[in-house]
C-alpha cells in the first residue's frame, strides 16, 4: 500500500471482527471501537482504490497527449513545407514562420495561402492541435485530482491506524479487567481451600489461537470486503487486508506446512500448504518467526508489518486463500466467520 494511496468508490461491506464479540464475550466499548475501525478499514480501501483508477487514467492521456503533439509535429512540418511550396509558384509576398502555426489568426491566413493547394494536411493539424490542446487540459486536471486523491489517501491510512490504536487500548483495558476479575476469584478460592494449596495464577496470553481454523492475525485487527479493488499498475486486489498493529503475531490459520518467501512487491511473505488442501498465502509482513516446515493452528509464523510494497502505509497483512492450490477466491466470507 505504498504511496499509496484516495476515495469515490463504493464502501466495501463491513466486517466486525472478531465474530465472537457478537456473542457477548467482549465489552461493549471493545465491539464499538472495532465498529469504527472496520469502517475506517473500508474508507481506507476505497481511497487506495480511487488513487489507481485516477493513476491509470493520468498514464493513459500522458500516453494520448505525447502521441498528439507528435502527431502535430509532423502535420506542422507539412503545412510549412506547402506554403512555401505555393509561396514560390505563386510569388506571394507573405513569408511563413514555425510561430504563425501557434495562433488561429495565422491558421487563417496559411489556409488563404495554400487555397489553391490541398488543404487535407492543414485540416488534419488543426484536428491534431485542438485533440492535442485538449488532452493537456485533461491531463493537468486529472494530476490535480491525483494530488487530492493522494492527500485523501494518507488521511485515510492515519485515521485507520489511529482507530486501530484506540481499538487496541480497548480491548488491553478488556482484557485488564478480564484478568483482574480471574484473579480475584482465583484469591478466594484459594483462601476457601482447607488444603491451603495455592491455586495457580494464569498470566492472560495476548491471545488464545486454538481450533481447526482461527484467525490468521492474533490481535487487535479490522478489515473490510475489498476483494477485486482497483489497485496500482492496473492489478485487482486478489485478497484481504487485515489491518493491525505492527508487530500483532500473524498465525497459521490451519495446520500444515509453512515456508518463507520475499518478492520486491509483497516483501516478507510466507506460503502455508494447509492439510485441508488449501494454500493460504501472507504478505507484508514485518518479520517472520523462523517456523519453517510443519505447524499446528494458531503457530505464530511472523509479525505485521508493511514490507513490500506496502511501505509508507499501515502496518497489514495481505491475506489470500488458493483452494486446492488453485486460483484466489475471495477470503472474505471465511474471515467473517473465524476473525
Amino acid at each position: 500500500m505504498r504511496r499509496v494511496v484516495g476515495l469515490t468508490v463504493a464502501c466495501a461491506l463491513l466486517l466486525i471482527p472478531p465474530a465472537r464479540a457478537a456473542e457477548g464475550d467482549r465489552s461493549g466499548d471493545v465491539a464499538a471501537a472495532q465498529k469504527r475501525a472496520n469502517a475506517a478499514a473500508a474508507r481506507l480501501a476505497a481511497a487506495q482504490s480511487e488513487l489507481a483508477k485516477v493513476e491509470r487514467e493520468v498514464a493513459d492521456l500522458e500516453r494520448r497527449t505525447a502521441q498528439a503533439r507528435s502527431e502535430v509535429d509532423v502535420l506542422a512540418a507539412r503545412v510549412r513545407d506547402m506554403a512555401v511550396r505555393q509561396y514560390v509558384n505563386n510569388g506571394s509576398a507573405r513569408s511563413i514562420t514555425a510561430g504563425d502555426l501557434s495562433a488561429h489568426a495565422r491558421g487563417q491566413a496559411m489556409l488563404r495561402i495554400v487555397t489553391l493547394g490541398n488543404t487535407d494536411d492543414l485540416e488534419a493539424y488543426r484536428v491534431a492541435r485542438d485533440d492535442m490542446q485538449a488532452g493537456q487540459a485533461a491531463l493537468r486536471k486529472r494530476l490535480e485530482e491525483r494530488k487530492s486523491a493522494a492527500a485523501s489517501l494518507r488521511a485515510d491510512s492515519a485515521k485507520a491506524v489511529a482507530e486501530l490504536d484506540k481499538l487496541a487500548a480497548a480491548q488491553r483495558a478488556y482484557e485488564a479487567k478480564q484478568a483482574a476479575e480471574r484473579k480475584a476469584a482465583e484469591e478466594r478460592s484459594r483462601q476457601q481451600s482447607a488444603s491451603r494449596r495455592a491455586t495457580p495464577v494464569r498470566s492472560t496470553p495476548s491471545m488464545v489461537a486454538s481450533g481447526s481454523w482461527v484467525c490468521p492475525v492474533q490481535g487487535p485487527r479490522s478489515f473490510s470486503n475489498d476483494w477485486g479493488q482497483p489497485r496500482s499498475g492496473g492489478r485487482r486486489h486478489q485478497g484481504t487486508d487485515i489491518l493491525a498493529p505492527r508487530g500483532t503475531p500473524v498465525v497459521a490459520n490451519v495446520s500444515g506446512t509453512v515456508r518463507g518467501h520475499n518478492s520486491s512487491l509483497g516483501g516478507i511473505s510466507y506460503y502455508l500448504q494447509g492439510d485441508d488442501g488449501n494454500v493460504y498465502f501472507g504478505t507484508h509482513l514485518d518479520s517472520l518467526a523462523g517456523v519453517s516446515g510443519r505447524v499446528s493452528a494458531g503457530t505464530v509464523i511472523g509479525r505485521v508489518g508493511t514490507s513490500g510494497n506496502a511501505s509508507g502505509g499501515p502496518p497489514h497483512l495481505h491475506f489470500e486463500i488458493h483452494p486446492g492450490g488453485g486460483g484466489p477466491v475471495n477470503p472474505y466470507p471465511t474471515l467473517a466467520k473465524y476473525c
